[in-house]
């Protein structure tokens, strides 16, 4: 009985706290599109909401809809710490932090902003809220070129926000779908919203382990050996038996799944060798999915699966 009212009570928590960002959102639609600082930003959302899910959901859906991606500075490799200018007798991590609020008040008042700042903003307008959130560093997968081979250095930067003593993790900068050709369009999506650390393991990786939220971690080379994972995986119910993302190349590609969506419609495309995509027909055997593709012997290529149309999964044949 215990156990029922348990499960009851979580269900009936998860269904309101989805259910609520559709309100959460009409409201924030309404807002200015530019405020004059975070804390007027704050002050807007603390009138409006009360609980820190509200709050953080209203915060977050304002920054990914108007905040675009500053793919100058990321094109120029501009270094927005390098007017930093350390002060001796003064705290070093309270020079930082009155930096990087200042930082993020910039990415505010242009509206502009790359990874860090995104996650700034969004860090300093919860703190004022008295929400605990804090910035995560570590590497984005977004490209084949990170299949296969381990990276070091950090390329991306997201959040991770503390609710009832339960970390959740949040990435507004891949929430936007802003395009380089089109910098002040909004393509919003919320798959990096409270994302299950199990998904967004996937495509981020922290410098803190302890970041992942796994009971059981992810390696760093498990990581980059995996294949390259778009949103639209998350809810393709698509599941991977081998988390292999270099394929080798033969007369013929071969790749398992544990579990597919039946109902869906999935299609393949080679980059060098296919000018459209061709559908895929899974083989049922023993409980699993099987996909073999026909392939040139001795090149090299790209493959990307889609279901519906939109890209899930990608692999580098080699």
């Amino acid at each position: 009985m215990r156990t029922l009212l348990l499960f009851f009570l979580l269900f009936t928590f998860q269904f309101s706290f989805s259910s609520g960002y559709k309100k959460v959102d009409s409201i924030v639609k309404n807002y200015p599109k530019k405020f004059k600082s975070i804390d007027s930003f704050a002050e807007r959302i603390e009138s409006d909401f009360s609980t820190d899910i509200e709050k953080t959901r209203a915060a977050y859906f304002w920054i990914a809809n108007n905040i675009s991606y500053d793919y100058y500075s990321l094109n120029n490799n501009i270094n927005h710490y390098k007017d930093l200018d350390y002060k001796l007798g003064i705290d070093y991590d309270k020079q930082l932090e009155d930096f990087q609020y200042k930082y993020a008040t910039k990415c505010l008042n242009d509206k502009k902003a790359v990874c860090e700042g995104y996650s700034l903003l969004l860090k300093f307008t919860l703190t004022n809220l008295n929400v605990e959130c804090n910035v995560i560093s570590g590497h984005g997968k977004t490209t084949m070129k990170d299949i296969g081979k381990v990276v070091f250095d950090s390329n991306h930067a997201w959040n991770a926000v503390n609710i009832d003593g339960k970390w959740h993790l949040i990435d507004a900068t891949w929430s936007t779908g802003n395009k380089e050709s089109k910098p002040g369009e909004f393509k919003f999506s919320d798959e990096y919203f409270f994302a299950k650390p199990e998904h967004f393991i996937l495509n981020h990786y922290p410098k803190e382990i302890k970041w992942q939220l796994l009971e059981k971690t992810v390696t760093k080379n498990v990581f980059f050996r995996a294949p390259l994972f778009y949103k639209s995986y998350f809810n393709s119910k698509l599941k991977l038996t081998k988390m292999n993302g270099t394929l080798i190349s033969k007369d013929k590609i071969r790749i398992t799944f544990d579990n597919i969506d039946e109902t869906g419609v999935y299609t393949y495309w080679f980059k060098k060798f296919s000018n459209y995509s061709k559908p895929i027909s899974f083989q049922k055997i023993n409980g699993k999915y099987h996909l073999v593709m026909p392939f040139i012997k001795g090149f090299k290529d790209e493959l990307i699966i889609f279901k519906n149309g939109k890209a899930c999964l990608a692999f580098k044949i080699i």
